[in-house]
């Protein structure tokens, strides 16, 4: 009687070590295929790589010491783009530039927004829709006046400096306002020309710090 539970035990011993081995293998298998795994490409074509960083360790030196070199009064717009030809690129990376400089002065017009509805007894609301009216109209602006300071390619990719003056920004800005005012009227004692020179200074002590956070 010994014998048929030995076979049974062998049997069951047998069966438990395939189930193990299914099981091991089913697990490799799915490991593998999580490490295989890779994120979807990012499509070149997306508008919204601006801001570059003066870190970037693939940025040529031109356009990384442009914002370090720049005057007080101007400022820099960097793009980059790779896409299937060189004409491509240049226009996207110059389009990619020009809309940083559009961010820094939506962005300066907030701060002065911000400090003028702080010591003032204007409506919020109508400082908001005012900063808004003028953050578009600069988005749709074709920055008369910017210049291409550099560009050039570097492994493949085009990088573009533009730059804009002070005058031009304050040209600009100045043409936003006007049409802000009229469709937010409570608004029109802000004057952000006058202004400009403030915010100049501190953008620029701005951009100074963050430079040397980058090179220290």
């Amino acid at each position: 009687m010994e014998r048929p539970q030995r076979k049974v035990a062998c049997k069951t011993l047998v069966g438990m070590a395939s189930i193990f081995m299914m099981l091991l293998v089913m697990l490799t298998t799915g490991c593998n295929s999580i490490k295989e795994k890779k994120s979807p490409p990012v499509s070149d074509t997306s508008p919204n790589i601006i801001g570059i960083s003066t870190s970037d360790h693939n940025m040529p030196t031109k356009a990384a010491s442009a914002r370090r070199d720049a005057p007080r009064d101007v400022l820099v717009g960097i793009g980059t783009a790779k896409l299937g030809t060189i004409n491509q690129s240049r226009t996207i990376a110059a389009t990619r530039a020009r809309t940083e400089i559009s961010n820094v002065m939506s962005n300066v017009i907030r701060n002065m927004v911000r400090d003028y509805t702080a010591s003032s007894e204007v409506d919020v609301g109508a400082a908001v829709a005012y900063q808004e009216e003028i953050t578009v109209s600069l988005s749709k602006s074709n920055l008369s006046g910017a210049e291409i300071w550099w560009e050039g390619e570097q492994d493949g990719s085009w990088w573009t400096v533009i730059r804009l003056s002070k005058g031009d920004v304050v040209r600009e800005i100045g043409m936003a306002q006007a049409a802000a005012r009229l469709k937010v009227p409570a608004m029109a004692s802000f004057d952000a020309e006058k202004r400009m020179n403030e915010a100049f200074e501190q953008l620029f002590e701005e951009e100074k710090v963050l430079i040397q956070a980058v090179e220290y």
